[in-house]
């Protein structure tokens, strides 16, 4: 590196370091002859400068793309709920132009310098990472580390970080942020998810995922599945003392665990605290566990200690201005630790900390107020703080970030030497009072001194002494570096400035990226040629790659990258952007870049904004904020292209037959379209069509159209809970679904294939999905790209490229065309179109002839077979299938003739099919409804309605239960016990297919079903009948006897007679005529259901046995006692005397 002047290198800083040393060193009189620009733009940058990335806005703008109106959260379960639909779908592989029918993904040569993922080619960056904060080293083999991006996964090397592999591609859309290995067994590795940093919810993970072998797989803890306390799950440490105990600071503070994960309890809540608890650490203290966890960012959430595992909770450190704080022990001395702490409001240093006893008491060592100029920064942007003292400023700039970028570490042997992470690595040799810088982040990458900005993990090897190992890694932004001098130099001011480079005895890094492609990419550009490419990308800037040089990418534009485009027939010229407004041109092959929106004005322009070049005329640019700009100059100057529209642009696409015709997609989902592009001004209004509700949003992320019919076009929406993908026919007049087959998933990108119209590409974010009949139908891909983020899918040549965010970039190589190889499933019918293009250009046949027949099967057209020698023109040819005979499986083939447009000679193209035979699977026959009434016996075999084309034995399931019924061996049988109403899932299974059926079982209760006593009934009964007697029978009717007969009769109001279940009247005590001459009973009736007749009074007149009513003159008093005549009511004993 050269030294530079000051002006120079405050342009430098301000242009993001990399671009302008390029330029520097490619152009050294730059400064003799451009003194005087040079100077008024480092005043510019000087008063007001730019950040090299902008985390926050990033994560919002992500967010905003993907999330309905309403909604502040990403449902992650959606994505996991997408991958098993993923599973269950046909795919396709590119790279054969066929269906896979035993798809299974695959990974070739990951020797960290060529990589596949099945047939796609993995093109890097290998060497540029992406944001990293979880690295663990293997705790015996020293080579082999895990890393965890926020994108990307989990990724594995074995070699000390010169190679890496990724572990799973399931789980690319999940932010992991800590690993941990289990205390006695280090292939046993738990993941934590979720980006709990940020002052939103939206990056919220799926819980904590563990690994019993080494990474390979990985299962999620059940208990955290959905459970809102794991939405963040920020630190996972092992208990000392209990290998089955571990512990998780979360969002929802800190958590438990006594069985290894399989429970947890929540033991502290820091109040107020609204990110919950980032940071936790263990100090070991004999037999107990000590716990100091560090809670809140944006408001106060202070340090808090347990002394006994979590039970009890002391707060230790409270600061009125305390933001974020992470912690560490000295694990030479476990009772020293250290304390990083962040201001409240402005997220710069506001002290470092220091405690000697466990973390029961803290004293400060350094604050904002007593720091020296290095010591101030160490959450800040270095070189910007410095501004001042550097000469490149009247004012230091203050861009912190320690709400985003916040690590604290203590060095294994020596407890008084200190490192911190912010933007800028830092060293204290005296305790934590004074800290000097160790790196510097925006020197060229493969400088000794560099490392990439935005550290969030500090890690030492594992046998780290001091003297004879020094080594040490930081995880930042840029991926994974490490130093093997820790100890080394720290750096003086005039390194920091830029006014010297030498690395002698100074701390020096090198990246270990070697394959660890997490980069995460906004958009991607093909150069003409196809064997280079560049594409913006998150936190790293615009980087630049050709074939052959995965690990060799560079950076062409630093902080955050953004859309890009080259001229095809110049590929000199070349765009860039980072972010909103900020088009840039580079006339030199992107060795410099000016800006180039001249003439653009208004607002609404996106963090990430697009812009798009005609595929026709490279002369013509749109770009889109809340209207639309067009030039014709290619960007020397710019002029408004529509009226304002109803939100920001987030889709434009030209037709690549006409420069003329435009169409533009914005966030809320309107799409409009016009014609006559190029004569459109800011007045004349732009046809336009609503995607999804008037008051639903439906933000449209790319539009392309059919490079044969411009009025045909597709756009892609990145919305959740809409459809995903929609075309039109009729030049934007409506637009129509058509993502039948594709999950509920943000669509992210489509691109159609200029020599075969009806293939059409979807990016997603679980990857890549293929129609080949222009939407109708829709695969998944066969081809073995991970299911990832595609940021930027794009035809080029015979190839298909996809850029990623979070797993870098890939390409794959079409099919190529020699004899044509289909494969169809038995009784299934195929397109044949794929296969009716030129061998020799690749471009779609206009017309077919039939010159030869297939054997078993049959050519076909609109449901009518072709005879041979039929010709087929046109669309029609994109409509041709093959239909195999009913149940034939094994080869088959026919040939065509085929012309291609412009061409007067016929190509004969042979076509070779595969027909696979598949396992039927069992079929269901006169299923009905079932209707019963409560208390219905009923009885059904399904055995007897469901058969196997094979004879292969069935067996059947049923999910639903119904009250009072049993499913045995195929047999619904029992008596309906309760209400009930519901659908009935029946699924019959031959051990490789299974099919289900639903149908209705409805228990219902008649309301006419009550029993019935006639009214008005009288008996008669002489005194002194004999207990038991029966006199007489109630007559009655039971409108459903069979299915809930009587079983009681109540009767209210006299005791002297019992009504049985037949409604025999049967006599329960002593009759006598002077006590009662008449029995007044109040009866009902009761079902075997419950169901109660109406009230009914029946009379029993008590008969003298003397035959008349006189009083027994001969003092009888039958079996009464003259004590219960005592007891008679004093009105019966009047009557009687009267």
């Amino acid at each position: 590196m050269k030294l530079l002047h000051p002006v120079s290198l405050a342009v430098a800083v301000a242009l993001g370091g990399a671009s302008y040393l390029a330029y520097h060193n490619a152009q050294p009189n730059m400064y003799e002859q451009k003194a005087d620009y040079l100077a008024a733009k480092a005043e510019k940058k000087a008063n007001s400068p730019k950040r090299y990335d902008k985390p926050k806005e990033a994560q919002e703008f992500y967010i905003a793309q993907r999330l309905p109106k309403g909604v502040e959260t990403l449902p992650t379960e959606k994505y996991s709920k997408a991958l098993a639909h993923i599973k269950t779908m046909q795919h396709y592989s590119l790279a054969d132009s066929k269906i896979v029918f035993d798809y299974t993904p695959r990974m070739n040569s990951v020797d960290g310098i060529n990589r596949e993922l099945g047939q796609w080619k993995e093109l890097g960056p290998g060497n540029i990472g992406g944001r990293t904060r979880a690295l663990i080293i293997h705790p015996t083999e020293h080579d082999t580390m895990y890393a965890a991006g926020v994108a990307g996964g989990v990724w594995k090397t074995t070699d000390a970080g010169k190679s890496w592999q990724p572990m799973s591609d399931l789980a690319t859309n999940l932010a992991v942020t800590t690993l941990t290995f289990a205390p006695n067994d280090p292939n046993t590795i738990y993941a934590g998810t979720g980006e709990g940093f940020f002052n939103a919810d939206a990056m919220r993970g799926d819980g904590i995922f563990k690994s019993t072998d080494g990474g390979a797989t990985w299962e999620q803890l059940e208990a955290t599945a959905g459970n809102e306390l794991f939405h963040y799950t920020n630190k996972i440490v092992f208990s000392k003392n209990d290998p089955a105990i571990l512990y998780a600071a979360t969002r929802g503070g800190v958590q438990r665990s006594k069985d290894n994960g399989a429970s947890w309890e929540t033991v502290f809540v820091a109040k107020g605290a609204s990110v919950g608890c980032t940071d936790l650490t263990l100090v070991d203290d004999g037999d107990k566990d000590v716990l100091v966890t560090a809670c809140g960012s944006f408001d106060t959430g202070g340090i808090h200690r347990s002394a006994d595992g979590g039970d009890n909770w002391d707060s230790v450190l409270v600061a009125p201005k305390q933001g974020r704080s992470t912690i560490a022990v000295a694990p030479s001395d476990n009772n020293v630790m250290y304390a990083l702490l962040a201001n409240i409001d402005d997220h710069g240093m506001e002290a470092v900390y220091k405690s000697e006893d466990m973390g029961l008491t803290w004293t400060a060592t350094v604050t904002r107020d007593s720091a020296d100029e290095f010591s101030r920064l160490l959450l800040s942007n270095t070189v910007y703080g410095l501004f001042p003292q550097c000469g490149y400023g009247p004012e230091p700039q203050f861009y912190n970030q320690g709400w985003y970028d916040n690590i604290i570490a203590v060095d294994p042997v020596n407890p008084d030497v200190v490192w911190t992470g912010g933007i800028d690595t830092f060293r204290s040799d005296d305790g934590g009072k004074t800290f000097v810088p160790t790196s510097i982040w925006w020197f060229d990458m493969d400088h000794e001194l560099y490392a990439h900005a935005d550290q969030h993990t500090i890690v030492f090897h594992p046998a780290y002494d001091g003297v004879n190992n020094t080594t040490m890694f930081v995880g930042n932004d840029g991926g994974i570096q490490r130093t093997d001098n820790a100890m080394g130099e720290r750096l003086d001011l005039e390194q920091v400035c830029g006014a010297s480079d030498d690395p002698a005895g100074k701390i020096n890094w090198q990246t270990l990226n070697n394959g660890y492609a997490v980069t995460q990419f906004y958009h991607g550009t093909v150069m003409p040629d196809g064997t280079a490419y560049f594409g913006g990308t998150q936190d790293n800037g615009t980087l630049l790659g050709e074939d052959g040089g995965f690990n060799e990418w560079r950076e062409i534009t630093g902080g955050d990258g953004g859309w890009t485009a080259v001229d095809p027939t110049n590929p000199d010229v070349m765009f860039s952007e980072y972010t909103g407004l900020s088009l840039q041109k580079s006339t030199d092959g992107g060795v410099t870049f000016a800006d180039a929106f001249n003439g653009i004005t208004g607002d609404g322009f996106p963090f990430i904004t697009r812009f798009e070049m005609a595929p026709s005329n490279p002369q013509v640019l749109w770009i889109g904020g809340n209207q639309l700009w067009r030039t014709t100059d290619q960007a020397e100057n710019w002029v408004a292209g529509s009226p304002v529209l109803d939100s920001s642009v987030y889709a434009i696409g030209i037709a690549p037959q006409d420069e003329n015709i435009v169409a533009a997609g914005t966030r809320e989902g309107y799409i409009y379209i016009n014609y006559a592009a190029g004569e459109a001004d800011a007045e004349q209004p732009w046809h336009s069509f609503k995607i999804g509700a008037e008051d639903e949003r439906a933000t449209i992320s790319a539009i392309a159209f059919d490079p044969t019919d411009a009025q045909i076009a597709y756009a892609t929406v990145s919305t959740f809970d809409q459809a995903h993908v929609w075309k039109t026919t009729d030049g934007g007049k409506s637009w129509m679904p058509i993502d039948k087959d594709i999950p509920n998933v943000p669509a992210t990108s489509v691109a159609v294939d200029p020599n075969n119209a009806q293939r059409v590409i979807i990016g997603t974010d679980l990857g890549v999905f293929i129609s080949t009949d222009g939407g109708e139908n829709w695969f998944a891909d066969g081809s073995g790209l991970a299911n990832t983020n595609i940021a930027k899918v794009a035809f080029h040549n015979n190839e298909v490229f996809a850029f990623t965010h979070g797993r870098s970039a890939y390409k794959v190589a079409l099919a190529s065309f020699g004899d044509a190889e289909l494969s169809t499933q038995e009784d299934t019918e195929l397109n044949v179109a794929p296969a009716l293009v030129s061998r020799f250009t690749g471009a779609t046949f206009t017309m077919v002839e039939i010159t030869e027949q297939p054997e078993s099967g049959a050519l076909m057209l609109d449901g009518e077979a072709l005879d041979l020698g039929a010709v087929v023109e046109g669309d029609n040819v994109a409509k041709v299938v093959y239909m195999p005979n009913v149940d034939f499986n094994g080869e088959d083939h026919f040939k065509v003739a085929g012309k291609t447009a412009g061409s007067d000679v016929a190509e004969e193209v042979p076509v070779d099919l595969t027909v696979e035979a598949v396992n039927d699977a069992p079929v269901f026959q006169g299923i009905e409804d079932i209707y019963l009434t409560l208390g219905q016996k009923f009885t059904l075999d399904f055995k007897d309605k469901v058969t196997d084309i094979e004879g292969d034995p069935v067996t059947l399931s049923m999910e639903t239960q119904v009250p009072g019924f049993t499913f045995e061996d195929g047999v619904f049988s029992g008596q309906a016990s309760e209400l009930f109403s519901g659908d009935v899932r029946l699924t019959a299974s031959d051990g490789e297919l299974e099919t289900s059926i639903s149908f209705v079982v409805d228990i219902v209760d008649l309301t006419d079903r009550t029993p019935v006593i006639e009214q008005q009934q009288r008996f008669e009964v002489f005194e002194n009948t004999p207990v038991g007697t029966t006199i007489g029978q109630l007559a009655f009717s039971d409108p459903d006897a069979e299915t809930s007969p009587v079983v009681a009769f109540h009767v209210y109001g006299d005791n002297s007679f019992t009504i049985d279940a037949e409604g025999n009247i049967i006599v329960a005590r002593e009759l006598d005529f002077e006590f009662q001459e008449l029995a007044v009973l109040g009866v009902q009736a009761e079902d075997s259901l419950g169901h109660l007749s109406e009230h009914t009074t029946v009379n029993v007149k008590i008969k003298d046995l003397r035959g008349d009513d006189d009083d027994d003159d001969d003092g009888d008093a039958g079996s009464f006692s003259w004590l219960a005549l005592l007891s008679l009511p004093l009105a019966l004993l009047r009557r009687r005397r009267k």
